[in-house]
């Protein structure tokens, strides 16, 4: 689906903004597998800090031969942008963190829908043929992969072993399920 969507070969050609989709999609798929494997031990705000920190001093770095001063819509723009990034990075933590990621993965590559709607809203930019058969064949995929897994391995007539009841029922707080979500499993009181 991302293929159809992207048509490395119609056009220009292959370009550097192939390369750098693809670049993107292999770290990102690396920043997936980090984030499940040691989103367990560790708290959310970690998580967020050390690639913000990195990210920092690498364009730190490069702002001297690029830098042109930003307008006062431009730099709130940027901190609209800012936090809209923190909250979704805060949401792929918390889904890593609660799903497998075979699960998560695709939900993804729903960015691609998302962008396409946007740049129709807000851009007037069409969306063409290749952009929604595209779309379709991964909206397609991730349902067919979240109802694949989804499927128990075992049998239906199998005693439930385990009490599947909220643990949060009672007089606590509803958010504190939510909450959760972001605390490190050593951090309870």
């Amino acid at each position: 689906g991302v293929l159809i969507v992207l048509r490395p070969g119609a056009g220009d050609g292959f370009s550097i903004g192939h390369l750098a989709a693809l670049g993107a999609a292999v770290t990102g798929a690396l920043t997936s597998v980090i984030v499940r494997k040691i989103g367990q031990q560790e708290r959310s705000v970690v998580l967020m800090l050390y690639p913000m920190v990195l990210t920092f001093f690498a364009m730190g770095a490069m702002m001297p031969f690029v830098y042109v001063p930003m307008t006062v819509l431009d730099l709130g723009m940027t901190a609209v942008m800012a936090f809209l990034g923190m909250l979704g990075a805060l949401g792929i933590i918390a889904a890593y963190r609660t799903a497998p990621a075979v699960i998560v993965a695709p939900m993804q590559y729903s960015q691609i829908i998302w962008a396409a709607l946007y740049g129709w809203l807000f851009f007037n930019e069409t969306v063409d043929f290749y952009t929604a058969v595209g779309s379709a064949v991964i909206i397609a995929s991730g349902i067919y992969i979240v109802l694949r897994e989804g499927t128990p391995s075992v049998s239906q007539n199998r005693p439930v072993l385990e009490n599947r009841s909220r643990m949060d029922t009672g007089t606590q707080p509803r958010i504190s399920s939510w909450l959760k979500r972001f605390e490190r499993p050593g951090d309870q009181a």
